[in-house]
């Protein structure tokens, strides 16, 4: 049986750091881009997810890329 992927939705997910827990472990707080096209260049994602960072109050903590993907039988 043949299986394919089928990308449903793709999102940019920048976390930035957002002060401590009572435990000392350093709190994160994301903020999701959705609609993210397909065919955009990892690198290009890279970048703006930076640039988006850059205009934010926190310290960058990670870019995450996220796909949303159906498994169908080809």
């Amino acid at each position: 049986m043949n299986v394919e992927q089928i990308l449903i939705r793709r999102s940019l997910v920048i976390n930035v750091e957002d002060g401590f827990n009572a435990d000392g472990s350093v709190k994160t707080k994301s903020r999701t881009y959705s609609d993210i096209k397909e065919t955009a260049e990892l690198e290009g994602l890279y970048n703006a997810g930076n640039a988006l960072a850059g205009l934010m109050a926190n310290t960058l903590s990670s870019i995450m890329l996220s796909d949303r993907s159906e498994l169908a039988e080809a």
